[in-house]
């Protein structure tokens, strides 16, 4: 029997799409994404049932979910600069390291 509990990993998915197209996209687009997602919801446990009856549909969905996050958190994170730190107030700013003899300088 086909595991019908709606898989989280096709939202998870539709949400990263739509962060690697940006704010740019049009209403039509989002439509075609969720059209897309709602699909693959319906069709994947349904491929599982014939091709593989004995996977685990609710780990891999569980995995693929973490994953698609994990891209996603990820673009954002390179997407977003952090905020310069102020040096600590007994850092040495400019001052030079002494030299060991026989080691390359820093």
């Amino acid at each position: 029997m086909a595991d019908t509990d709606t898989t989280t990993a096709i939202p998870a998915l539709e949400n990263l799409i739509e962060t690697a197209l940006g704010k740019g996209d049009t209403t039509a687009t989002q439509a075609d994404i969720a059209l897309a997602g709602n699909l693959l919801q319906t069709l994947i446990p349904v491929i599982v049932e014939k091709a593989a009856p004995n996977l685990d549909l609710s780990g891999i969905d569980a995995a693929l979910t973490k994953i698609l996050t994990g891209i996603t958190d990820l673009k954002d994170a390179i997407a977003t600069k952090p905020v310069a730190a102020a040096p600590a107030a007994n850092a040495t700013v400019g001052v030079p390291r002494p030299s060991v003899p026989g080691q390359p300088a820093h």
